[in-house]
């Protein structure tokens, strides 16, 4: 056998392996059942989504602990001469629980960012300098008020006189890809108590904040669908609800949305759809339609859904008239740790949701009934 023969005889056995290893393999990935088109175009915001879940994504977020600070403050002067009960005062309240490394990262500027706007309305970079410019400034009942003191002590909080802002600021929800802080606020302002409650959602992997845009499709016309969703929801909530406690249909998809581990919440307000606000539950898989590309590869390449303990409550209304406690002007820390879960499947907690949950009552001092804040 001559040189050049011998060269041909090896490389037709080289062949011959490849063909063979290749049909080997072709034969095992199709016994796996994940066998392709090798030659079908992805998409590549698939691509994408797919390079993501490989990511760790599981580091356990890490929160400062509660810290609560409160000041006081009084008119000088009464509004009614001689009534010591016409002082116009101020009471205001921060609790917090502040991110301090979310999956491993340190640097969160941009949810810091949007927490600061969110809970105090200022745009001060540092979570403590943004408390302190809302927390020196009282909140008056009356407008124009320049003349007041700080106290050492919780004044006495009177019908039209006395007003009580407090803002809480807390973890909701994380899973692998989403956290979800809550911002409650809630003022007493001398008649009647209101309270609000708004989420930012943040992206644990890219690390930045969602708004609504880019959860929900800004579509007028999916838009128009959701709210077929949303009502036809209501109507099946209506059938387990008696007489006298029907819920109204919505006319709109409403601002204030947030996403737990079944699905998004719609917020609706006092008023809108029944005498007491309501949030109403639309399931992921009911949803997915209505949003985002971007945001529907989220939800779909989740999990690890965790529901963080709600152990932040509002303060007292009159803290004067408290059994035991005797508040003070400057920080307390209560000494909790609070540390989050480690974002797995295994640890996974779930709540259990209807669809439509209302919040319970208590009285102000006006004697009205009110809402107050809601437990999960």
């Amino acid at each position: 056998m001559t040189k050049k023969n011998l060269i041909i005889v090896i490389i037709l056995l080289v062949i011959i392996d490849m063909v063979a290893a290749g049909w080997y393999m072709s034969r095992r990935i199709e016994a796996s059942g994940r066998s392709q088109n090798l030659f079908e175009q992805r998409d590549s915001t698939e691509v994408i989504a797919e390079a993501d879940t490989t990511v760790n994504a599981s580091q356990a977020d890490l929160f400062d602990d509660m810290q609560h600070n409160t000041y006081y403050f009084t008119a000088n002067e009464p509004s009614i001469y001689g009534d010591q009960t016409s002082y116009y005062t101020s009471i205001k309240h921060v609790k917090v629980r502040w991110p301090k490394k979310i999956n491993g990262d340190e640097e969160l500027s941009s949810l810091n960012k949007e927490l600061i706007k969110t809970a105090f309305g200022n745009t001060q970079a540092v979570m403590k300098d943004a408390r302190y410019v809302y927390l020196k400034t009282p909140t008056f009942n009356k407008p124009g008020i320049d003349d007041y003191k700080t106290l050492s002590k919780a004044p006495k909080v009177y019908p039209v006189y006395g007003n009580v802002t407090q803002v809480l600021v807390y973890p909701y929800m994380t899973s692998q890809r989403l956290l979800v802080m809550e911002i409650d606020k809630i003022e007493y302002n001398g008649n009647v108590t209101s309270e609000s409650s708004t989420f930012v959602h943040y992206d644990r992997l890219k690390h930045r904040v969602l708004s609504r845009t880019d959860i929900l499709d800004t579509d007028a016309a999916k838009e128009n669908k959701l709210l077929k969703v949303i009502n036809k929801k209501i109507d099946d909530l209506n059938k387990g609800r008696g007489e006298g406690r029907q819920l109204q249909h919505a006319l709109n998809v409403p601002t204030e949305v947030f996403c737990n581990q079944k699905g998004v919440l719609f917020q609706y307000k006092h008023g809108t759809i029944a005498s007491e606000p309501i949030e109403i539950l639309i399931d992921y898989d009911k949803m997915e339609p209505f949003f985002t590309e971007a945001f529907g590869q989220l939800v779909q390449h989740n999990e690890g859904y965790h529901m963080y303990p709600k152990d932040i409550k509002p303060e007292p209304l009159d803290p004067a008239k408290s059994s035991d406690k005797k508040a003070e002007p400057t920080v307390k820390k209560k000494s909790s740790k609070y540390k989050s879960a480690t974002v797995k499947p295994k640890q996974t907690r779930k709540r259990r949701y209807n669809g439509a949950k209302r919040r319970s009552g208590h009285r102000v001092h006006a004697g009205r009934h009110q809402r107050s804040h809601r437990r999960r």
